[in-house]
């Protein structure tokens, strides 16, 4: 099982390439599986931000969004194929972006989810349950600093 995380830079023309992989990744697992509108999920911004692409043997099953705002980096739209699931590969897709940003960092977790990002370090910033999607979320900060790459990260030209 061959595994290939592919970084994808805001403008580039590897994401004009590989953003239609990414956001199937995401119609499966969000718009179909969760139930989220295409028209929050594809929000306009994919243009803007940077974005990760893990491909199993070349296959397309994982994705992640890299989005710079006000508050500093947000990790979201993090999805793996259901099939692909309980592989650590969801851990390898967040390890990757930490080791590529620094400054502050947070994610708004599905509070479902909340179990996973605390193991890998992230803490709750605000007890706060909001709404996103119709979906329970609370915000969480990365307090580590930059992480270490887990793997070799393919940036295409």
């Amino acid at each position: 099982m061959e595994r290939t995380v592919i970084l994808l830079e805001a403008g580039s023309a590897s994401l004009k390439t590989y953003l239609p992989s990414c956001q199937e990744v995401r119609r499966i697992v969000f718009v179909q599986g969760q139930g989220v509108s295409e028209s929050i999920d594809f929000d306009g911004k994919d243009e803007t931000c940077d974005h990760l692409l893990l491909l199993i043997d070349r296959e397309p099953v994982g994705t992640l969004r890299i989005r710079k705002t006000e508050e500093g980096t947000k990790l979201e739209r993090i999805a793996i194929l259901p099939s692909f699931r309980k592989q650590g590969l969801g851990e390898l897709m967040v390890r990757c972006a930490l080791s590529m940003v620094s400054g502050p960092l947070y994610i708004h977790a599905q509070v479902r989810s909340m179990g996973f990002y605390e193991r890998l370090g992230f803490i709750v910033q605000d007890p706060s349950v909001f709404f996103e999607a119709d979906i329970p979320h609370k915000t969480m900060i990365w307090p580590h600093g930059q992480g270490e790459q887990p793997c070799n990260i393919i940036r295409p030209s």
